[in-house]
């Protein structure tokens, strides 16, 4: 009877051994899947980073293309009119020169080909 009880304290320290195996391993295997899924996670997050910085960087490069396509049309704008402004400047003073070689009685010389 002593050996049957000694065989069953064995067999009881046995399985409580396994059952500590067993609860070690699967909390290595949870831990194991958490991190499985902290990295698919981390991994999501860094494309979805790179992802819309890439849609920043081509936002912000249509908006440069476009800022400098509004340059210059503005700088095109800016030199019709100054050189309408020019020509009209220069059309009233040969007017007013015209008028005051009349009033001496002079006029300008033309050359017709």
């Amino acid at each position: 009877k002593q050996w049957y009880q000694r065989r069953v304290r064995a067999l009881h320290r046995a399985l409580a051994r396994q059952n500590a195996r067993i609860r070690e391993n699967e909390m290595i295997a949870a831990d194991k899947a958490a991190i499985k899924e902290t990295f698919v996670k981390t991994q999501i997050a860094q494309w979805n980073e790179a992802a819309e910085e890439a849609a920043e960087r081509k936002i912000l490069k249509r908006y440069k293309e476009t800022l400098h396509e509004e340059l210059k049309a503005a700088k095109s704008q800016l030199i019709t009119v100054r050189r309408d402004n020019l020509r009209k400047l220069l059309e009233t003073e040969m007017t007013t020169y015209r008028a005051e070689l009349e009033k001496l009685g002079l006029t300008v010389f033309k050359c017709r080909i």
